[in-house]
């Protein structure tokens, strides 16, 4: 009776270990392509996600077409091979409820897209420096959320870059601990910098120790 009870007591606490959720906390999209050097940071706060958008290079006047500056927004599909930022899809916008271009009227940004990022906190203008660096920017955004329904949560997503409508430059958004889909031959591993994220050592210890409660567990019934 003993082995038995302490049979049932690690079976349900292996239950109950893989059915405790992944909270995801932070997430990085890096684009470098060319001369164009970004990083956007997303981190989980309390009123939402903190966004932080740093470009380094890249982002001159010179390659700017329009006075209001470059449109950026979070895409629904990761990038595609060889850096296509075609294949990542329109704007995270779940069931199309949102406006484009944004409202900024509407209360906390309700009408616009999730992912119309430049449009609820406004375009990257070039700087007049050489460089194409624009000084760092950060502020809250309270529809981003790592969690939540699938058709709005960050993970799996990317950010891309327009210059007048048009994609310039993208990357994946990478987030801690987030294991993405298998890539296909159309959406690598590795595009330019950044990498989709790779097996979570910690979901496959996980999977070890399970495995390992399991068996024990099935020996003692036995006995």
């Amino acid at each position: 009776m003993l082995f038995k009870s302490i049979a049932t007591v690690l079976t349900i606490a292996g239950l109950a270990a893989a059915q405790t959720p992944t909270e995801y906390t932070k997430g990085v999209a890096h684009i470098k392509k060319d001369n164009i050097d970004a990083i956007f940071t997303f981190e989980k706060v309390a009123e939402g996600t903190n966004v932080t958008v740093d470009v380094k290079s890249g982002l001159t006047q010179g390659l700017q077409i329009l006075p209001a500056g470059f449109e950026y927004h979070i895409h629904v599909k990761p990038v595609g091979a060889n850096g296509d930022c075609m294949a990542t899809g329109g704007h995270l916008n779940p069931g199309n409820a949102g406006k484009y271009p944004c409202d900024k009227t509407s209360a906390n940004f309700t009408a616009c897209e999730i992912g119309d990022l430049s449009g609820k906190h406004g375009n990257l203008v070039a700087a007049n420096n050489d460089t194409g660096a624009i000084p760092p920017l950060s502020y809250v955004d309270s529809q981003l959320s790592f969690s939540g329904p699938t058709e709005s949560a960050l993970l799996g997503r990317s950010v891309v870059i327009h210059n007048n409508g048009t994609r310039i430059a993208c990357a994946n958004l990478v987030v801690e601990g987030y294991t993405a889909p298998e890539a296909n031959s159309t959406s690598p591993t590795t595009v330019g910098s950044t990498p989709l994220p790779t097996k979570d050592s910690s979901a496959v210890k996980l999977v070890a120790s399970l495995t390992l409660s399991g068996l024990v567990a099935a020996m003692m019934l036995a006995l």
